[in-house]
């Protein structure tokens, strides 16, 4: 109860800093559709991040879980099947160990002759060595179901190497994920809920073997995120938290991902809280006056009056009625 009370005060002072901040003039939603209309123009939002790199040619070499056959018709022990390691090393009968990553097959080849070479007085040519298979080898670990390397076909998507993994340990239906790749010299971050959501650029991911998939979970409660940006809701509707953000969204997507308004909700009380480099501002706008309803922008706050009150109410009567809604919202305004 004291700690109750303590983020009440907290959220008491943050609103009243607010009220001399107040935004008159801002983007409305109604602005923005007619000129998106007049642009005739969309703006989809990518599947992934921005910064998945990009490989050309990766079709052309060699990688960690490539299967190599190989056979001599006088020497039944350099017959076989023979896959690249995780680190790309390949083993071969004698001792034979050839790094295969970055190369071409004809480069692998050719070492693996030239290898041979001291084996035989003459003939060595006659050593068949072909590619058998370009299937990868890729580490998934973090929050699935059943950890390890597996692997891959060139053409399987992030949700495939997932659920090959076991699937994620969670729901991500109500929480959001994201999965760390390194790839070579390369890190990046995919936001799964997106890109499981969306066929969009699915096959933007190229893997070269020994890539590394790691699985978290995002704090629903965490303060702004600059890399995965939120709208934060935290009143008037069934499942107060944070919503992904999407551009060109209304606040109608919102209240939709938060399970709806409840009942009562008093229509002119809504308010937006967004920082800036003056500070926290807020804008008031109504349910009633549709041209008032602002364009939200990633890392808004969005705060609805939960229920109608009659006029005899006390200022501190509010707050207690309201105290189960923002005692998780008061978190999140903090931490901005």
């Amino acid at each position: 109860m004291k700690h109750l009370f303590y983020l009440l005060n907290l959220m008491t002072i943050f609103l009243v800093a607010c009220s001399n901040n107040t935004i008159n003039d801002y983007p409305r939603y109604t602005q923005q559709v007619l000129k998106m209309e007049n642009q005739k123009t969309k703006h989809p939002v990518k599947s992934i991040s921005n910064d998945v790199p990009v490989f050309n040619n990766v079709q052309n070499y060699m990688a960690p879980g490539h299967l190599f056959t190989m056979s001599h018709s006088s020497d039944a022990l350099l017959s076989g099947r023979f896959r690249a390691d995780f680190n790309g090393m390949l083993h071969l009968p004698y001792k034979v160990n050839v790094n295969v990553t970055n190369k071409t097959f004809d480069e692998v080849k050719e070492i693996v002759l030239n290898e041979y070479r001291s084996f035989f007085q003459k003939g060595v040519e006659g050593v068949n060595f072909n590619l058998a298979s370009r299937n990868y080898w890729v580490e998934v670990r973090g929050l699935v179901k059943k950890p390890g390397r597996y692997l891959i076909r060139p053409t399987d998507t992030l949700d495939l190497v997932v659920d090959t993994a076991g699937g994620i340990q969670g729901d991500i239906s109500t929480n959001y994920y994201s999965a760390t790749m390194k790839q070579s010299s390369y890190e990046y971050k995919v936001l799964l809920n997106r890109y499981f959501e969306s066929n969009d650029s699915v096959d933007k991911i190229k893997w070269l073997g020994g890539d590394n998939v790691f699985i978290t979970k995002l704090d629903s409660l965490s303060g702004n995120n600059k890399d995965i940006p939120f709208v934060t809701i935290i009143g008037g509707v069934m499942k107060a938290g944070k919503v992904l953000y999407q551009k060109d969204a209304s606040l109608f997507y919102y209240i939709e991902k938060s399970g709806g308004l409840i009942q009562g909700l008093g229509y002119d009380e809504c308010y937006i809280f967004r920082n800036n480099k003056d500070g926290a501002n807020r804008i008031n706008f109504s349910f009633n006056r549709p041209e008032t309803i602002p364009v939200l922008f990633p890392n808004d706050t969005v705060y609805m009056n939960s229920k109608v009150q009659a006029d005899g109410d006390t200022w501190l009567q509010r707050f207690g009625q309201i105290a189960g809604i923002i005692s998780t919202g008061a978190l999140l305004i903090i931490a901005l």
